[in-house]
């Protein structure tokens, strides 16, 4: 096995692990590429903690940015992540949660 590669993927894992980046990821994976200002409307999160969530998503490469005229785009950036993500979707409505 890698090390560096399982690392990688741990990283990767750990911050698409908060809730409101998981939100992010499934509504940007399902409708595609949104502003902030629809992101912000559609998850109704404060626009300052979403700014951070972004960043850190992007900065980790799980987003990608795309200026259009006066705003920035943001998708998720590759389809293995896309999938990922779809799957991650699936589950959350089919399996009741569990008591802890």
């Amino acid at each position: 096995m890698n090390e560096k590669k399982i690392n990688q993927t741990a990283e990767l894992l750990k911050v698409i692990a908060h809730p409101a980046r998981l939100k992010i990821l499934l509504l940007l994976a399902d409708q595609g590429p949104r502003n902030v200002s629809a992101l912000q409307e559609e998850l109704q999160l404060e626009q300052s903690l979403l700014s951070h969530h972004l960043i850190k998503l992007k900065d980790k490469g799980v987003l990608i940015c795309q200026r259009r005229g006066k705003e920035m785009h943001y998708e998720v950036n590759n389809t293995l992540l896309e999938k990922l993500i779809h799957l991650l979707s699936e589950r959350i409505d089919q399996e009741p949660v569990a008591a802890a």
